[in-house]
């Protein structure tokens, strides 16, 4: 006896040993709670090669190279999330529901202070220009979903993420915002003439945590909601 005592894990999270596991085996490991939702959430949910990137892997690190160098990050702060990961949904309304390349979006994630800064000052301007009418709703879809993207964007932003699709693309007034979504459509071109790469029918999205300890706080808050 050596005097050491070796590692113990509770079976459903020990049984998680592949890349994808299935949506149901993650439901059961990460039901034990929040030590092992955090597990699931680092290791399944925010690292490894996506489950759309899976027959080229290295594609998927050459595209978000260039999405970061184009946003000024490194390649280690952009991740996928959503169906794309793991090969379905993670969202509690939609637990399980399968990645489809014909109808699901390429959901990205960074993970960056500055850009996460930049896009909160834009949104905020957009809120404040909003307001006070010195922007208005453009099309029906806009004045659909702009009082929801108000409420919705500062709710998200005291919880330390926000994504760019809640602003509108305006460069000379909201540049930041403007910048980022137009590399993702650059990027969603580049994959479309890529061979190999995921079959693009939707767009590409863009959440940004302003740190890791944002990330895995509302990782977790969709595992548990997903687990009870």
């Amino acid at each position: 006896m050596n005097g050491f005592t070796a590692f113990r894990m509770k079976p459903p999270l020990a049984a998680l040993r592949c890349p994808y596991p299935a949506a149901e085996d993650v439901l059961q490991a990460v039901a034990l709670g929040s030590q092992e939702q955090a597990v699931v959430a680092r290791l399944w949910v925010s690292e490894g090669i996506p489950f759309a990137f899976r027959e080229c892997p290295a594609l998927y690190e050459v595209a978000r190279t260039w999405l970061a160098e184009q946003l000024g990050l490194d390649s280690r702060e952009i991740s996928l999330r959503g169906s794309g990961r793991l090969g379905y949904s993670l969202s509690p309304k939609k637990w399980g529901t399968a990645y489809d390349p014909q109808s699901s979006d390429l959901d990205v994630f960074a993970v960056s202070k500055q850009l996460f800064e930049g896009l909160r000052d834009d949104f905020e301007r957009w809120s404040e220009d909003y307001d006070s009418g010195a922007i208005v709703p453009g099309s029906k879809g806009e004045r659909r979903n702009w009082p929801e993207n108000k409420k919705w964007g500062a709710r998200s932003i005291a919880r330390g993420f926000l994504d760019s699709e809640k602003v509108p693309n305006r460069p000379a007034d909201y540049p930041v915002v403007s910048k980022t979504n137009d590399r993702l459509a650059r990027l969603r071109t580049k994959l479309r003439e890529t061979d190999a790469a995921p079959t693009l029918r939707k767009r590409l999205t863009l959440r940004c945590y302003r740190d890791w300890q944002s990330y895995e706080r509302q990782a977790i808050i969709n595992l548990e909601a997903a687990a009870n």
